[in-house]
């Protein structure tokens, strides 16, 4: 495993800021108070999904540079990326089952259909695209894990074949042939197709193209990395603030190819001009971007749980800006607390057990 980039752990750690505190602005208008300024400050927040998508494929790309291709590499990645995700994901879904008393929905996934999609990563309402899960609610944040599972599946099939790129390009073109054979339309707005089927939706949605474009920048990494001319840390920090200022306009939104192709330049920059970049930021920012996954996932059942919970017994309380600052603070905590455990202490467990398990089987 090559060592990662911590220029991109920042970036991680943003995005996951972003994400947050989009979720939780609710807390600086509450009872239907004005929300002028909470959507000023925060509405754009969502945007750092699609940086996420971003890293996503430059990462996929990183860590398997160079290796043949065959089964062995396919099946390894594989491994790493399902332990590196699903024992957390499934191990704070159940925390969070149990915390609201619903623990005994797992035993009739058919009283609720969210519940049986969150265990399975199924996409299953048309008109939330591109989300196809609810737009909000109890882990509603899973919806770019089913298309970070969908997109691991392709790029692991991909590692079979010798013209990886080839492979891949199919993979990305395909869906949308299908789509415009069945519409006769084109498009790469992430509002995607008007199909009857969800999966179909969901498989064909155009803001998949946004891990190719990390793809491309993970390719364009390896041969630029080395070049003089790009060592500067100023071309980086010009193309964050380039795009944090159109961000801040509304001119770059989330969820949109454009948002994506944006970062592709500050994702690229950012990692070949890494150790400039991290001389300069506080550590705090990649301690964020090292338990962002986490964060991710926490962040939302708490907010469900704090308003089903807290504010059934207090009131109010926390619908202030000081129960915004807590929310914060309390999710940067359990996020911690987390990557502690389950994605160090336990992914580690669970991978010896995998290796060990395969390597005593291949030696009877």
């Amino acid at each position: 495993m090559k060592n990662k980039i911590e220029s991109l752990q920042i970036l991680r750690g943003l995005a996951a800021l972003s994400v947050v505190l989009y979720h939780y602005n609710l807390y600086l208008a509450p009872n239907g108070q004005d929300r002028a300024i909470p959507d000023m400050l925060f509405g754009w927040g969502a945007i750092g999904v699609d940086l996420f998508f971003v890293i996503s494929g430059f990462i996929m790309v990183y860590v398997t540079y160079n290796r043949p291709p065959g089964m062995s590499t396919s099946f390894e990645f594989v491994i790493n990326r399902l332990v590196r995700v699903l024992p957390t994901y499934y191990a704070i879904l159940f925390l969070t089952l149990l915390s609201i008393g619903s623990i005994g929905v797992i035993f009739n996934l058919e009283s609720d259909p969210n519940i049986y999609s969150a265990l399975t990563f199924q996409p299953y309402i048309n008109d939330t695209a591109p989300l196809y899960v609810p737009g909000s609610g109890l882990y509603n944040i899973r919806w770019t894990l089913n298309y970070e599972l969908y997109f691991y599946i392709a790029f692991a099939v991909c590692l079979i074949f010798k013209p990886r790129i080839a492979i891949l390009s199919i993979w990305f073109i395909a869906p949308m042939v299908i789509a415009y054979s069945m519409t006769n339309n084109f498009t790469l707005s992430t509002h995607g197709y008007e199909l009857g089927s969800t999966k179909l939706r969901f498989i064909t949605n155009p803001i998949i193209f946004e891990f190719g474009i990390g793809v491309l920048a993970g390719m364009f990494y390896f041969k630029l990395k080395e070049n003089r001319y790009l060592s500067s840390g100023f071309i980086s920090l010009s193309c964050f603030i380039s795009v944090a200022f159109l961000i801040a306009t509304g001119s770059l939104k989330a969820y949109s190819i454009i948002s994506a192709i944006a970062f592709f330049f500050v994702v690229l920059f950012f990692s070949i001009q890494s150790d400039k970049i991290v001389k300069i930021t506080p550590r705090f920012f990649i301690v964020l971007g090292n338990i962002s996954f986490s964060w991710y996932l926490i962040h939302t059942p708490l907010l469900y749980i704090a308003s089903l919970k807290f504010d059934k017994y207090y009131p109010g309380a926390i619908n202030s800006f000081s129960g915004f600052g807590i929310l914060l603070a309390l999710s940067i905590f359990l996020a911690w607390i987390s990557h502690r455990y389950l994605e160090i202490v336990l992914t580690r467990k669970i991978k010896t057990f995998i290796t060990n398990g395969f390597y005593y089987k291949s030696k009877a």
